[in-house]
């Protein structure tokens, strides 16, 4: 009687899942603006607002741009837009779903833990993107709609909007 000879291999992933799991719950996706930056402080101005204090070089320069503050101004005040916090709040949904739809890949293999969190973390920032683009309350000034050209409190050149960053840790 001939002998057969079989060869089982074994192609366990468990143990890789199993890490790739570890290491999702030991990571995250930061979307914002790089610390320092005045980009960083531009979005910080509009996502708290603020109380500027008028200088004499300031009112002069206003002036000189057409724009005459009456005597008694002591502030100008730039109301909070909120853009990040309620941008991110708004986008959770379809994050998660994002998330839900990519943990499968993972799973198998075919998703790192870190591409993972990048395609979640830009997913975000589109999201938060796209509602600074539609944000128009509160309105601009009309000094500022005038010299702008339009009234979308967030968007001039596109410079604050686009300079968003996603940091994967």
């Amino acid at each position: 009687m001939a002998r057969i000879r079989v060869t089982i291999r074994d192609n366990n992933r468990i143990p890789e899942i199993i890490a790739d799991l570890r290491k999702l719950n030991s990571k995250k996706a930061k979307v914002g603006y790089a610390a320092g930056s005045e980009q960083e402080m531009i979005a910080a101005v509009h996502e708290y607002g603020a109380r500027i204090r008028v200088t004499d070089k300031m009112r002069g320069y206003l002036a000189s741009q057409g724009m005459h503050l009456k005597a008694e101004t002591s502030h100008i005040v730039i109301p909070e837009r909120s853009f990040l916090r309620t941008g991110s709040e708004k986008a959770v949904a379809d994050v998660q779903r994002k998330a839900d739809e990519l943990i499968g890949d993972v799973i198998a293999g075919n998703v790192s833990p870190d591409l993972f969190f990048e395609m979640l973390g830009l997913e975000m920032r589109g999201k938060i993107q796209e509602f600074a683009i539609d944000l128009n309350d509160p309105r601009n000034h009309p000094f500022t709609v005038e010299r702008k050209g339009s009234n979308n409190p967030l968007v001039d050149s596109g410079g604050l909007i686009g300079a968003m960053e996603v940091e994967v840790e």
